[in-house]
């Protein structure tokens, strides 16, 4: 399941919610009908699935989008014992009784895998996950809380402890769990980064000095004080914080009220989120032609709050660098989620995504000094990123880490499942790292 599916899952619940809310406020009682019974809502309709039946072998799921996955599957995965053992490129039909999904060519070559028991509890734990998403039970862990208050403090350090102290309701499963990491590891990964309460320090070793500094004044401005009487900010408008995120995807199509989540834990300053790259998506019914746009790009700006605008720009970064600077590092930063600059270039030169694809974007950005955090799906993603940036021509050499690779506290908790091989199964944002353009002192000969 795409993240589009579990946020079209919100959209739905949400607007639900709505609607009984709506039905609520719109009875009223006539002036001599006190006696008169009041009207009962309706009941919701009953789970089409209970918690105890929520494991289906894919072609046998009660739902045509599960039939239809496996049968993507049929058709580009190839089945490992015949390929390794037995020489035979033979796609899998054969479908794994202890997972669910199609994994083998047959059941003989099923049971020559000595090492699917590494990989079968992780493929249970997604189809149970799917078809709980789908299930039609009140998904309670879909209920946002609104903006926090400003003595409440928000702590960072968990998925656990964030959402009791942001007043989510009561997270029962270890499944809810992993449907809210995935719903939220976006705007939280961001949070997490650019918050005072961050989870990543000097102390544990992930926050490198260079990146404090770099984080020190932006995290003022997204921290403020209270204004008071005589205090200047009251004479001018406040500067937003932008926040740019690079290479956008499924990230661009979250809700509103899912991105609200992020000015939710900075309550007092304004932040202007762009989504920029060509696969960014747009609102069907905003498509602005390229000459109506105010960046020269098809784009659309809403503003989601009094403290959130949002803009997507559907391009290529480098196309559009100039036009919104000058930048600041005080006020700007950056976020690239999973940019694959680790792998091959698709024009089969031999170079990677970085040198080609990615090259005179991050060149642009490690020339603002700003600060440019990125998140791979897996360590071995991670870590190809990072070997990628460490040798490529112009880049290497040419910028301080400023967040050393490693683990990102607030990536999904939630398996996805690849269709052309179903053995990898990657966590959405599972590292982080961040780099910024070097400083270079001048120092004059005494």
């Amino acid at each position: 399941m795409s993240l589009r599916h579990s946020t079209s899952m919100l959209r739905r619940t949400a607007a639900a919610a709505s609607a009984g809310a709506g039905s609520r406020a719109g009875a009223t009682r006539s002036l001599f009908g006190f006696s008169k019974k009041k009207s009962a809502l309706p009941a919701a309709p009953p789970p089409l699935l209970a918690q105890d039946d929520l494991f289906h072998p894919l072609s046998k799921s009660p739902f045509a989008e599960m039939r239809a996955k496996g049968e993507r599957i049929q058709s580009l995965a190839y089945c490992p014992v015949s390929l390794d053992k037995h020489g035979e490129k033979i796609h899998v039909a054969f479908e794994c009784p202890d997972c669910g999904y199609p994994t083998h060519a047959t059941q003989e070559r099923w049971q020559e895998d000595t090492e699917r028991g590494r990989y079968w509890p992780r493929l249970r734990e997604a189809n149970e996950d799917e078809h709980d998403l789908r299930s039609g039970r009140e998904m309670t862990e879909f209920t946002l809380p609104g903006e926090q208050a400003y003595e409440e403090a928000v702590s960072m350090g968990n998925w656990d402890v964030f959402l009791y102290t942001r007043g989510f309701a009561s997270i029962d499963t270890e499944r809810s769990r992993r449907h809210v990491s995935k719903l939220l590891t976006y705007p939280m990964s961001i949070a997490s980064v650019i918050h005072e309460n961050s989870p990543y320090t000097l102390r544990n070793s992930r926050l490198l000095p260079e990146g404090l500094r770099s984080l020190v004044a932006l995290r003022q401005a997204l921290h403020p004080g209270p204004i008071l009487s005589g205090d200047i900010r009251l004479s001018r408008p406040p500067v937003p914080v932008r926040i740019f995120v690079l290479g956008a995807r499924a990230e661009s199509s979250l809700p509103p009220d899912v991105l609200k989540q992020l000015s939710h834990v900075f309550p007092r300053a304004p932040i202007h989120l762009f989504f920029v790259g060509p696969e960014a998506i747009l609102p069907p019914a905003a498509r602005t032609a390229v000459n109506d746009s105010v960046y020269g790009v098809p784009s659309h700006t809403r503003i989601s709050n009094e403290n959130l605008t949002l803009t997507t720009l559907q391009c290529d970064y480098s196309e559009i660098h100039d036009s919104l600077g000058p930048f600041d590092p005080y006020l700007d930063v950056f976020f690239a989620f999973s940019p694959g600059f680790g792998f091959p270039a698709e024009d089969g030169s031999g170079k990677t995504q970085l040198e080609t694809n990615w090259l005179q974007s991050v060149l642009s950005i490690l020339e603002t000094k700003c600060a440019l955090f990125c998140t791979g799906f897996s360590p071995s993603d991670v870590e190809r990123d990072v070997v990628a940036l460490d040798k490529s021509e112009g880049i290497k050499g040419e910028f301080d880490w400023l967040l050393t690779p490693g683990e990102n506290v607030f990536g999904s908790e939630k398996w996805e499942v690849a269709e052309f091989d179903p053995r990898v199964a990657v966590k959405t944002n599972w590292g982080i790292y961040g780099i910024r353009g070097k400083r270079y002192e001048v120092r004059e000969d005494q």
